[in-house]
């Protein structure tokens, strides 16, 4: 087979052709290195529509990462540039390669709003792509959600959020990010 005829497959594979499955890698404190590289500022515009593809709301975000050993530190800024501005603290804790949040009563969501009884647990899938799962409590029902973040490159990150909140409501938000500070 030439060059030119080569087959191109939509997923990692081997020489031989075989599926390639990524691994993840790990520092000296057993933190995903895709944990690591998600350090720094980012800022974007957080989109969120409902199941119809009609837009609900988008509001300027700014997300800032640490990672010190084991601990993981998240401030996120949201609304920025309106009267409604928020700024909130995540604090978590890497056990056994997985980013654990405890309970806690104080967050806000993307959208300004206060919420409560949140936890949730992210890990890595690959050396650049993290999963996230968690729930809260906002305006009395709860809301279960996923995240995915995928690293794009150095400076650029999408990062996709589904909800599902018990009263039969569901949304999705988009938020792609760029790297404004290492």
């Amino acid at each position: 087979m030439t060059e030119s005829q080569k087959v191109v497959y939509p997923f990692p594979v081997n020489d031989t052709g075989e599926l390639a499955i990524p691994t993840v890698s790990y520092n000296e404190f057993n933190v995903p290195l895709a944990f690591l590289h998600n350090c720094g500022t980012w800022e974007g515009t957080a989109k969120r529509v409902n199941t119809a593809g009609e837009l609900i709301d988008e509001h300027l975000v700014r997300v800032k990462i640490e990672i010190e050993g084991s601990q993981y530190v998240q401030t996120n800024t949201v609304r920025i540039n309106t009267p409604r501005e928020v700024t909130a603290q995540y604090f978590g804790n890497f056990l056994e390669g997985k980013l654990v949040f405890p309970l806690t009563d104080e967050v806000y969501t993307l959208g300004g709003e206060k919420a409560t009884a949140f936890s949730g647990i992210a890990w890595a899938v690959t050396d650049d792509l993290i999963v996230y799962r968690g729930r809260r409590t906002l305006q009395n029902c709860k809301t279960y959600y996923n995240e995915l973040i995928a690293l794009v490159d150095i400076l650029h990150t999408v990062k996709i959020w589904t909800y599902v909140m018990l009263r039969n409501e569901a949304s999705l938000r988009f938020l792609p990010t760029i790297k404004v500070k290492f």
